[in-house]
């Protein structure tokens, strides 16, 4: 899914992330609405999965009916800066589509 207010698309940036997680662990809660956070921001309630090593690599292109196992996650508010303003904060990486917890579970 991805995140759209108006004309504004938003992203998850890696700075904005606890340390040591990245972009590729976090899921976004589609049932929950954003809420506005600071300097321009939205925060998304979300997911960030346990860092084992394992990651979905099928994502986005594994078929809808099969569920990916994935690790236990910790229930977040996920950051979400407008694409036009990404990579303003040093290095980073980035993601416009975000995987999506599912209803009744947490993949």
């Amino acid at each position: 899914m991805a995140v759209q207010r108006g004309p504004l698309v938003y992203c998850a940036e890696s700075v904005d992330l606890p340390d040591g997680h990245d972009v590729d662990e976090i899921l976004v809660d589609p049932s929950a609405p954003p809420e506005d956070g600071p300097d321009g921001t939205v925060v998304s309630a979300g997911h960030i999965t346990a860092d084992d090593g394992q990651r979905d690599d099928a994502w986005p292109y594994r078929p809808l009916d099969t569920a990916a196992a994935t690790a236990p996650a910790d229930r977040t508010g996920i950051a979400l800066v407008p694409y036009h303003s990404r990579a303003s904060r040093g290095p980073s990486t980035m993601r416009v589509w975000l995987p999506s917890v599912e209803p009744g579970g947490d993949r």
